[in-house]
């Protein structure tokens, strides 16, 4: 019983104590992945140039595209595991361990090959500007192209917390961070490496952080250990991972298509703007951490919940929640409003009032939106737990088609606060398919989970 008292049991006692204390990890990680991300753009921007901070920015789309690939197969792997830890099936949790392997690797090498020979070409279509490209196309060269260290991290920390284990993903990650920290500073202040020295930091740490806690995940819970008959292929588990993973694929390529063409927009407004959404963009990252992490949390929950057929948990579970999330939003949303200026500066050494000034507003606009990001962060996180990836998918496609219409149309008026205002007009319509889904849904759960690969057979 020892060995396993980091884990949590989603299906029994209070939602909302349970919901915290898995969240309350998450949270503190989050504040150390939020340092892991943003010590190259401090790094850079204190010890290289604007430039180099401005190369950094441009490759936000780019980068962003590729993790969030990543990040829907890894997520598959959360949901399943999730579920079948809600319904005591460890023969198939075995099973989905060595087949969670084969995912991240023929991801890491497919992803890995698209950003290394991609990478330039990506750039001139985005309209990267000629003085920084070539320290862009180097940085997604680097932590691209050695993606598979981010989808080893990722893979296993998805198995830990889909078992509700979200304590020792945390351990690993602040060493991640801290060693991120030591690195950025050995590779740019005393090598001198620029742009291609936090690229290797951050890919060095990766990689250690999910060599080390994949052999303690494995010495901690020998049930995930894989036996040699798990190593044998499953189809009714690949259809599983797809059926949820390429969803979650699709509608990270959705999102990013909306961020190519925004970046597109910025990169044509030129490099000082450019800077100005990276800090901005940074900024934004820190102010949604105290509801994100909450909101995230709902994908376990909801998974275990839903293997176990604990509807009525789900549904109590998510309305609570909610409460919780929004309340964090609008103390996050206080916050960016009267601090989002010098917050901005922590990433800047001596800006022009022109960059600080667009930055600014950039955090206060999105800031005011923040009770709707925090709703449909939490719905969709429910709805990839119960493996309703689809509605997530067309919640997408609303903020796709929201993002590029107005991130084209809004500038020619506003300049560039138009920019600022696409995305968070996106966040509240795609609230509507979601919302509407789970109201459909909880009217028969039982009914409407039949398809479900897992519930079938259970």
């Amino acid at each position: 019983m020892a060995k396993s008292s980091a884990k949590l049991d989603m299906t029994q006692g209070s939602p909302v104590r349970l919901i915290i204390l898995f969240a309350i990890p998450m949270l503190i990680g989050g504040v150390f992945q939020l340092m892991y991300n943003m010590v190259d753009t401090i790094v850079v921007g204190r010890f290289v140039s604007v430039k180099a901070l401005a190369a950094i920015g441009a490759t936000s789309s780019t980068t962003s595209f590729l993790m969030m690939m990543g990040n829907g197969l890894t997520n598959a792997v959360s949901v399943v595991i999730s579920q079948a830890e809600g319904a005591k099936r460890q023969d198939r949790m075995r099973r989905c361990v060595t087949h969670a392997v084969y995912l991240v690797l023929l991801s890491g090498l497919i992803l890995g090959l698209l950003a290394f020979f991609g990478a330039r070409p990506m750039m001139n279509l985005l309209g990267a500007p000629p003085d920084i490209i070539d320290q862009s196309v180097a940085y997604i060269q680097i932590t691209g192209g050695l993606s598979i260290a981010l989808l080893c991290y990722n893979g296993v920390t998805s198995i830990l917390r889909a078992i509700g284990d979200s304590r020792t993903p945390l351990y690993f990650l602040i060493f991640s961070s801290l060693l991120n920290v030591a690195l950025d500073l050995y590779f740019v202040v005393v090598l001198g490496g620029g742009v291609a020295g936090v690229a290797y930091a951050t890919v060095i740490s990766q990689l250690a952080a999910a060599a080390l806690c994949t052999v303690y995940m494995l010495w901690r819970y020998p049930h995930l250990r894989p036996d040699t008959g798990a190593w044998g292929l499953d189809m009714d588990i690949i259809k599983e991972y797809l059926r949820i993973g390429l969803p979650m694929c699709v509608q990270s390529g959705v999102l990013c298509v909306g961020m190519f063409v925004i970046t597109a927009v910025i990169n044509s407004f030129g490099s000082d703007i450019v800077a100005a959404y990276t800090v901005g963009a940074k900024v934004e990252q820190l102010a949604t951490i105290s509801f994100s992490n909450v909101a995230f949390s709902f994908s376990v929950y909801a998974g275990q919940n839903f293997g176990a057929k604990r509807f009525d948990r789900i549904k109590e579970g998510l309305r609570k929640g909610l409460v919780i999330v929004c309340s964090l939003a609008l103390i996050s949303t206080v916050v960016m409003l009267i601090f989002a200026k010098p917050l901005a500066l922590i990433f800047m050494e001596n800006p022009s009032d022109y960059v600080l000034g667009a930055s600014v507003s950039m955090v206060r606009i999105e800031a005011a939106f923040f009770l709707a990001l925090g709703s449909i962060w939490t719905l969709n996180s429910a709805l990839r737990g119960i493996g309703a990836v689809k509605v997530t998918l067309v919640s997408s496609i609303v903020e796709l088609t929201l993002k590029i219409g107005l991130s084209l149309l809004l500038p020619i008026f506003m300049g560039y606060i138009g920019i600022w205002l696409a995305a968070p007009i996106g966040w509240v319509l795609g609230i509507v398919p979601s919302a509407a889904y789970f109201l459909w849904w909880f009217k028969d759960p039982q009914g409407r989970s039949k398809s479900s690969a897992l519930t079938k057979k259970a």
